[in-house]
């Protein structure tokens, strides 16, 4: 388990590449938001969180192991039960949550973010009170 990445994957790596391409401005890593998001678009209020299939069981491609199967089972629960409550805690807080799962094409997190970006900057400029996010 002490092998197990938790940032720099290569899904990161790859988004990453995707936001330079868009070029957004992003933060990576950014412990003082709720659930540490991988990703951060300061200038849009957008949290991203890339997920691995197996730790928080995807719904397309996740299967179950065939050893501890309970304990894993449960495990994946809590994982999604976290996901969704900090999620909701970063809503609360006015961001837009982008999550994207380590299959996600190029294409797919081009999408995604493109869109969450444009949602966001629309709800500012009705909004204009609004405090920006630094």
């Amino acid at each position: 388990m002490r092998l197990v990445k938790t940032s720099r994957t290569k899904p990161e790596v790859e988004t990453a590449r995707t936001l330079r391409a868009l070029r957004l401005k992003f933060r990576r890593n950014v412990r003082s938001l709720p659930g540490t998001p991988d990703f951060v678009l300061p200038d849009h209020g957008v949290a991203i969180f890339v997920h691995g299939c197996f730790w928080h069981g995807c719904p397309r491609c996740f299967r179950g192991t065939k050893r501890n199967a309970a304990w894993w089972r449960e495990k994946v629960r809590r994982n999604r039960l976290r996901d969704q409550r900090k999620a909701r805690e970063l809503r609360a807080l006015g961001f837009r949550v982008v999550q994207l799962w380590e299959h996600d094409s190029r294409d797919r997190i081009s999408l995604r973010v493109t869109t969450s970006t444009r949602r966001m900057s629309a709800a500012r400029r009705q909004h204009p009170a609004r405090r920006q996010r630094r």
